[in-house]
């Protein structure tokens, strides 16, 4: 789906300000806290971690809130509102620089967020992918939120944005103040429409990451460089970086210090638990993640097994966690991949038998194997494979078994 702006989005140049401490100034001046908050469907706690690494990389001083709770100068707090509260005292005093805050859509939705209280807000997806179901209730949650954030920017605060995501453009349009926009293809007909309208923003174009105007642009750094990308394969943490650049670019961070900061950072499982967390094990890989909806996996997959060229150990976690319709099309694209399929820890037989059907749906489809602990699963996945081979991980809704299980692997190797 393709949306033609009726009207364009408000143009601004990307970068509001000389520097971070002229931003951090105005913004001060403006009656507002250098708090940045990261909104979103899916990548929310990437971008906040890739701005966290280009700000620390800056030698700025800084405060998260993540689903992991508050951070201070990278100091776990241990407890939220306690922490946030203290985070927001020490950015009034000046003793750390800039918060960045993750903010739910159904958090939102329930408690609201002020109008023009932010002097940055960033929007990653509306759902976390075209390919989902936009007559589902949680779509309706994500509209509402996004029409919220678009009102709680300040005038001269900025909006960044995915211009690859139609919902998102339609939401900005109602938003009074400056919108950055990012894409994957300069070739994007919002991104085009935003640019000759005097907009701004990151985007790639013959494998460079570009940030800047229409007239005016620089090439920040190549997009096999982001090494959370795999080398441009997972497109989705592509997107996540030119979210964080492009927030980055606005305060007045140097291209340089974000070119070094978001090439070098990885989603490691100590700061995105079971967030693609990536691990070279001898001559094979593994691949933690959550288990999640098919339009979720499709991409996930592309990233994890391009071409379908490896032999793939797929492990599965409960199914109950899924909805039912579409446990069969989940199952259809696992069985895409020759190699084995893992299942574990589900007790009802007619959500197994709905992911054989999707699995057997594929002409040469892989040997599906039952067992009942993740412990069991995860370590004949792990034995079994060899070089070149390719392990994906699904976990439930803690991914510490099988982020321990690797890191046993990897010890013993």
């Amino acid at each position: 789906m393709t949306l033609t702006l009726g009207t364009p989005l408000t143009p601004t140049l990307l970068q509001s300000a000389p520097n971070f401490r002229s931003w951090q100034r105005d913004t001060f001046e403006r009656g507002l806290l250098p708090v940045i908050g990261i909104a979103g469907g899916r990548g929310k706690s990437t971008v906040v971690r890739m701005l966290d690494a280009i700000l620390r990389r800056a030698y700025l001083r800084t405060a998260t809130w993540t689903n992991l709770g508050i951070e201070i100068r990278g100091k776990r707090q241990r407890g939220e509102i306690s922490g946030w509260s203290l985070a927001l005292s020490r950015l009034s005093e000046t003793s750390i620089d800039v918060a960045i805050q993750e903010l739910h859509w159904s958090t939102i939705n329930a408690v609201g967020l002020p109008p023009s209280s932010y002097p940055v807000l960033a929007v990653t997806n509306l759902i976390g992918s075209l390919d989902a179901p936009f007559n589902e209730e949680y779509t309706l949650v994500a509209r509402r939120g996004s029409h919220r954030v678009a009102n709680a920017v300040h005038g001269e605060g900025i909006l960044t944005i995915s211009g690859d995501d139609p919902g998102l453009v339609e939401a900005a349009r109602i938003a009074d103040c400056p919108i950055a926009l990012t894409s994957l293809s300069h070739e994007s007909p919002n991104l085009r429409h935003h640019l000759d309208a005097g907009g701004s923003g990151v985007w790639i174009e013959d494998g460079h990451i570009r940030s800047g105007d229409f007239d005016a642009f620089r090439n920040v750094c190549e997009d096999h460089e982001i090494r959370a990308s795999l080398a441009g394969s997972a497109q989705f943490e592509l997107a996540n970086a030119l979210t964080a650049i492009a927030i980055a670019s606005s305060i007045g961070v140097d291209d340089e210090t974000i070119a070094q900061a978001v090439c070098a950072f990885e989603t490691t499982a100590d700061i995105l638990p079971g967030s693609f967390n990536v691990y070279a094990v001898d001559d094979f890989r593994v691949f933690v993640d959550g288990l999640a909806s098919s339009w979720h996996l499709r991409p996930l997959l592309r990233a994890v097994n391009p071409g379908n060229r490896r032999r793939q150990f797929s492990v599965v976690g409960d199914l109950e966690r899924l909805p039912e319709h579409d446990i069969p099309e989940i199952g259809r694209l696992l069985g895409r991949h020759r190699g084995a399929i893992v299942l574990h820890s589900c007790k009802r037989q007619d959500l197994i038998d709905r992911l054989r059907k999707g699995i057997a749906a594929n002409d040469y489809p892989p040997v599906v194997i039952h067992l009942p602990t993740e412990r069991r699963a995860l370590n004949r996945a792990l034995k079994a494979a060899r070089a070149d081979d390719q392990v994906l991980i699904l976990c439930d809704a803690d991914p510490g078994p099988a982020t321990r299980a690797v890191n046993r692997l990897t010890a013993t190797r």
